[in-house]
């Protein structure tokens, strides 16, 4: 069983939670049959460079070792047009398209994301998982809005 998993575009590292998903993360990435897309990893670049302002050596050090421990699947016209087909049928915007056909075009039958729909299965053959999901729906207390208190007047 091929599973496909984009690398995340956050992660960070400063609370117990954003710790567990750091590592759920890697363990993600580091999974024996894991396979990258080379758009994925040419966006994580882009976000390592652009929005956390990572120097260029920190991103090539990143992506290599993403690079080196996944399949890697180079974006090729055919996985382009299926990305147009997908776009058109299911609603997602292009380069989410692209990362499906990609995980179609390598036969995965899962493809980990959080920014997908959870559940969603793609021409009967791939599904769609959150890896993060089951975290993310336990709460310890339904949320209930307060009333606002009226300010006090001197």
């Amino acid at each position: 069983m091929k599973q496909f998993r984009p690398a995340k575009k956050r992660i960070t590292v400063s609370t117990g939670e954003s710790v567990r998903i750091s590592e759920a993360g890697r363990a993600l990435i580091e999974f024996n049959g894991a396979w990258v897309s080379t758009q994925v990893l040419s966006e994580l670049a882009n976000v390592l460079t652009h929005r956390f302002r990572a120097p260029a050596q920190e991103a090539k050090r990143r992506v290599t070792s993403i690079a080196a421990s996944c399949e890697v699947i180079v974006v090729s016209p055919p996985i382009v047009f299926d990305a147009l087909r997908i776009m058109e049928r299911f609603g997602h915007d292009f380069y989410d398209s692209q990362i499906i056909a990609a995980a179609l075009a390598c036969g995965a039958s899962t493809l980990y994301s959080e920014d997908l729909h959870h559940g969603q299965m793609v021409d009967v053959r791939l599904s769609i998982r959150s890896p993060f999901r089951p975290r993310a729906e336990q709460r310890a207390k339904p949320y209930r809005p307060r009333k606002r208190r009226a300010a006090a007047r001197a």
